[in-house]
């Protein structure tokens, strides 16, 4: 029950709620108790004899008035109940995509995506149903037992009580077993499902390249192993889940036996009267519902127990990187400085920084470029405070870059990754993504910026064609163009591009580079690329290897070093000549 006491900030949120939805339940209950005994005193009047007209018709109009009493009380609780484990579901949706949205990048390297749409959909629902039927079946059955219990010993005295529940006990230690194996088997059932459901996502996700390398029945029979472990796991819960009716029934039909034979005996006996008995009777089937609703409390517990752990342990993971208390009102538009004595990635054994100091003055073109895995992204990953590290020190215009909110710090970056992604909207929409109110003016003129307004215009729609998952119906280099126009829209000092230029041709990236720079916009441009004939056109050219700093300077300098960059860039440039 441990699972109401950790709900309980949302109980007293909404305390009238449930206050008004218990009262109506005890007022359910306590009108369920009237009709058995009106019937009771009719069989009585039978049984003597003065059983009249005008009292079967009172007693039919009163029965008739308490139940639809007791129909305008459950539709009331049911309302209160149901509608606030919906809210509930919502509150709690909301907080898990809060937090999401707030975790670090390892976070996401520990988690698949399948995994994480599983907490926010099956653990929530299955929460969802213990705020709402284990609610019921837990007030319910404790409210209309005690109820029936009582008015049993009032109308037909104790023994008759005692000897009715006799096997209620045994009921009980058997409801305990059950619910133990049940949390267990149902957090399996759950853990399996998340992965079934991270297989779909991975399969649909990359359905082309499935498609390409004729995978088409791996995945099948991947999926179809992944589905009979999930189903084996499923059918662990349902055999215990189907031990639960059978169990109570058992022990209802015992009771209902004993008390009829020891009714009888009594009766025979001129301890009680026929009516007394067929209201007992009657009291005893209004015990079976709470009885039910006793064995079906453990059962739903324990699921959303086994989901609420799960989900609880999710949200209990803190970020790698915690929000600064206040924002600096000092302005971030300014000089960038690097200082790093070393950094390595949580659970990597090699450094990907060592030490380093880079200057990146605000207004210039710089590019960064240098081998595979040298450190260029994590740069980038360093300034947007993807990760904190003590041996790393980033100033903005002057001030540490741990001491603005991240909010705000990163309103000031437009990061174009290499990936580039889209959502499921209108190109339009995609664009201004991160500025939802721009002009339709605004957002053409960053199309052209990128490059990308006259492929958009050759669609049906223009830029109200909606776009697939992930842009699907886009080729990869206007997904790129859409990113990019995308960032030139935010309102951000600095531009930051991770090789987002990779599916472009070079003079399509020569002509975006020149539109930056003599937009006149006067902002800084971090330009991370393994293409480097662009890169004459930089202020500066930093070039990283092993996570130093090999090389540095203007276009000019560095190839009259006669270094890395030299040689690469002569290379390039001989292959652009040869090939025409």
């Amino acid at each position: 029950m441990s699972i109401f006491w950790n709900l309980g900030w949302f109980f007293k949120q909404h305390w009238l709620r449930y206050s008004c939805c218990v009262l109506f339940l005890i007022l359910v209950s306590l009108a369920e108790l009237l009709p058995p005994w009106i019937i009771g005193d009719l069989v009585d009047e039978v049984q003597q004899g003065s059983i009249t007209f005008a009292s079967v018709l009172q007693s039919s109009l009163l029965i008739a008035f308490i139940g639809l009493a007791i129909y305008a009380l459950r539709n009331g609780w049911r309302i209160m109940l149901f509608g606030g484990a919906i809210e509930l579901g919502r509150v709690m949706r909301l907080r898990l995509f809060h937090h999401l949205t707030r975790m670090s990048p390892e976070f996401y390297q520990r988690h698949n995506t399948g995994d994480l749409m599983a907490h926010g959909t099956n653990d929530v629902r299955a929460i969802e149903m213990t705020a709402a039927e284990g609610v019921l079946t837990l007030v319910d059955s404790m409210i209309a037992g005690s109820a029936v219990i009582i008015a049993m010993i009032l109308v037909c005295g104790w023994e008759m009580t005692v000897a009715a529940l006799l096997p209620f006990p045994v009921m009980a230690w058997l409801m305990f077993r059950y619910a133990g194996l049940l949390h267990s088997r149902f957090k399996l059932a759950q853990e399996a499902f998340s992965d079934l459901n991270n297989r779909v996502q991975e399969a649909v996700s990359g359905v082309r390249a499935i498609r390409a390398h004729d995978l088409n029945r791996s995945q099948m029979q991947k999926f179809a192993a992944q589905s009979e472990t999930t189903v084996a796991a499923n059918m662990q819960v349902a055999r215990i889940d189907a031990m639960f009716d059978p169990t109570i029934s058992i022990c209802v039909g015992v009771s209902i036996l004993g008390s009829l034979g020891f009714g009888a005996w009594r009766i025979d006996s001129g301890l009680m009267t026929l009516g007394e008995l067929t209201t007992f009777t009657i009291y005893l089937g209004l015990l079976v519902w709470p009885m039910f609703a006793f064995g079906w409390l453990f059962n739903i517990v324990e699921r959303g127990n086994a989901s609420l752990n799960r989900l609880q342990s999710l949200m209990g993971e803190k970020p790698g990187v915690f929000d600064s208390e206040f924002e600096t009102v000092k302005s971030l538009d300014g000089d960038i400085h690097f200082d790093i004595k070393n950094f390595t990635y949580p659970g990597a054994d090699k450094a990907a920084l060592g030490r380093l100091s880079l200057k990146l003055k605000k207004g210039q073109f710089v590019g960064i470029c240098g081998r595979t895995g040298s450190g260029k992204s994590t740069l980038l990953r360093l300034l947007l405070r993807q990760y904190d590290d003590a041996a790393v020190s980033v100033q903005l215009n002057g001030v540490d870059h741990q001491q603005f909110s991240l909010d705000q710090l990163r309103s000031r970056f437009a990061l174009v990754a290499q990936e580039p992604f889209l959502f499921s909207a209108t190109i339009a929409q995609n664009i201004a993504f991160g500025k939802p109110l721009a002009s339709r003016a605004e957002i053409e003129r960053v199309a052209r910026l990128a490059c990308v307004h006259d492929d958009i215009v050759q669609f049906k729609d223009g830029y109200e064609t909606m776009l697939g998952e992930k842009g699907v119906n886009l080729s990869g280099g206007q997904k790129q163009r859409l990113t990019i126009a995308r960032a030139l829209l935010l309102d951000a000092d600095v531009l930051l591009f991770d090789d987002a230029f990779c599916s472009l041709d070079m003079q399509t990236e020569a002509r975006i580079l020149d539109n930056l720079i003599t937009s006149g916009q006067q902002k800084t441009i971090v330009l991370i690329t393994q293409r480097l004939t662009n890169l004459n056109k930089a202020d500066q050219i930093v070039v990283l290897d092993q996570g130093r700093i090999s090389e540095s300077g203007a276009h000019r300098e560095l190839i009259a070093g006669n270094g890395w960059y030299a040689r690469i860039f002569k290379r390039q440039s001989l292959e652009i000549k040869t090939s025409g």
